[in-house]
């Protein structure tokens, strides 16, 4: 355990270095700032201009969710990016045998990165809330959008060559989220389409609570996470 904690130790120091990846860790607290505070005076003015009750109001439970997902979802990328720096420098064969071992070597990498940053997406959210939360769905978020960004940083890892291919298949990898404006956009049986994303499921239990949209969303994260895992180890190997 000592080691893993020094190798991620190891990562937040290369990211401190790296003034594009640090920026990329503190996105969410833009985003935040932007949602909290210029999303709800567009929404005055709209609804001024247009003389309606609401425009942007009742997408505001996406803006949150958007939110609490970029957290994690930054911050695998940029613990992705550190991965493929330390596969061009042929590093990674060497870690996985040290006392770190593979698993050791990903754990670091790719699972606590994204533990931590769930745990820093409450926060963000507790500041830049637009629509309240119980602590249950914050927590149950949270485990989703950290199973997500673990999906997305070993796409990123395990598809690309370099670091250079790593910020496209970072942009690509993002269509993995793209289940979470259905239920807000779609109201009838064609938003079913999109059911076999984990983040589909995530926004219903978003909108409704239950706790049976939970469960789908977590089955199929934990589904799609064995196949990337084995990419990821077949790369590091």
């Amino acid at each position: 355990m000592r080691a893993v904690v020094v190798s991620f130790v190891m990562v937040v120091r290369q990211i401190l270095k790296d003034g594009m990846l640090l920026a990329v860790c503190f996105a969410s607290i833009l985003a935040g700032v932007f949602f909290r505070f210029a999303i709800p005076y567009l929404e005055t003015l709209l609804c001024s201009y247009f003389a309606v009750s609401s425009i942007l109001s009742p997408y505001y439970r996406l803006f949150d969710l958007l939110l609490m997902i970029l957290t994690p979802y930054m911050i695998c990328f940029a613990s992705a990016m550190v991965m493929l720096d330390e596969h061009e420098q042929h590093l990674t064969r060497y870690l996985s045998v040290t006392p770190l071992q593979t698993r050791g070597y990903l754990a670091s990498r790719l699972v606590i990165p994204a533990v931590t940053a769930g745990f820093i997406s409450l926060g963000v959210l507790k500041l830049f809330h637009l629509t309240a939360w119980t602590v249950g769905q914050q927590v149950a978020i949270s485990v989703l959008c950290s199973l997500t960004a673990i999906i997305a940083g070993s796409v990123i890892f395990s598809l690309s060559r370099n670091k250079i291919e790593g910020m496209a298949m970072g942009k690509l990898s993002s269509l993995i989220l793209l289940g979470l404006p259905i239920p807000f956009l779609f109201h009838d049986n064609f938003q079913y389409i999109f059911s076999f994303l984990s983040s589909y499921w995530m926004s219903r239990f978003a909108l409704d609570g239950s706790p049976m949209f939970f469960i789908l969303s977590l089955v199929l994260s934990l589904a799609t996470i064995p196949y990337f895992y084995a990419r990821v180890l077949r790369k590091v190997m």
